[in-house]
């Protein structure tokens, strides 16, 4: 199961419970392995960061591969005058 978290709240609390309850291997409190929060806050947002650009290369290669077969702007505007024309 994929927990998503609604905000950076829940996973400091995350981070928190974790650290005084102990990980996984048995460890806790000072022993507890995992980042501080600034570390934790700074690979949040380079994971967001590489989602988004992920998202971004994907909306580009499906804008591309839309121009390709339908056209751009002004060829599919003109497409719609020529039917207006013929048709009204």
């Amino acid at each position: 199961m994929t927990l998503r978290p609604a905000d950076v709240g829940v996973v400091a609390r995350w981070v928190h419970g974790v650290c005084a309850d102990g990980d996984a291997q048995g460890t806790a409190g000072a022993e507890c392995a995992l980042p501080s929060h600034a570390e934790a806050a700074a690979n949040a947002a380079l994971t967001l960061i590489g989602v988004a650009g992920s998202l971004l290369d994907r909306q580009l290669a499906a804008q591309a591969r839309a121009f390709k077969e339908e056209g751009g702007f002004s060829e599919r505007l003109g497409r719609v005058r020529r039917g207006e024309r013929r048709g009204g």
